[in-house]
């Protein structure tokens, strides 16, 4: 596995601790910066009030640290264009292999 792998495997699990289980969430884009030392993703989710936003997070790899950097409203049609086009970020971490 390589080194971006797994730096893109370590964001995803630290995004999915953000949300509750079977939390519908998308994942509209993702970049990575610097050789991969930043990746920023955008998301699209309901807040609190069950609202569409476009929430912004920025992933350092060498820290392994994880930050909000904003949330925007998202109207109705473009939450509906962005769910049918973008990938479900799964908020189901994976199961451990169970011993034999």
């Amino acid at each position: 596995m390589t080194s971006a792998t797994n730096h893109h495997d370590a964001c995803y699990q630290r995004l999915r601790t953000l949300f509750p289980v079977r939390e519908l969430v998308w994942i509209e884009a993702e970049e990575h910066l610097n050789d991969d030392i930043f990746c920023r993703i955008t998301l699209l989710c309901r807040n609190e009030f069950g609202q569409w936003e476009r929430r912004r997070y920025r992933y350092d790899t060498l820290s392994e640290a994880l930050f909000f950097m904003g949330a925007t409203p998202v109207s109705e049609e473009e939450a509906a264009r962005i769910r049918h086009t973008a990938p479900r970020l799964p908020t189901i971490s994976p199961s451990p292999a169970r011993a034999v």
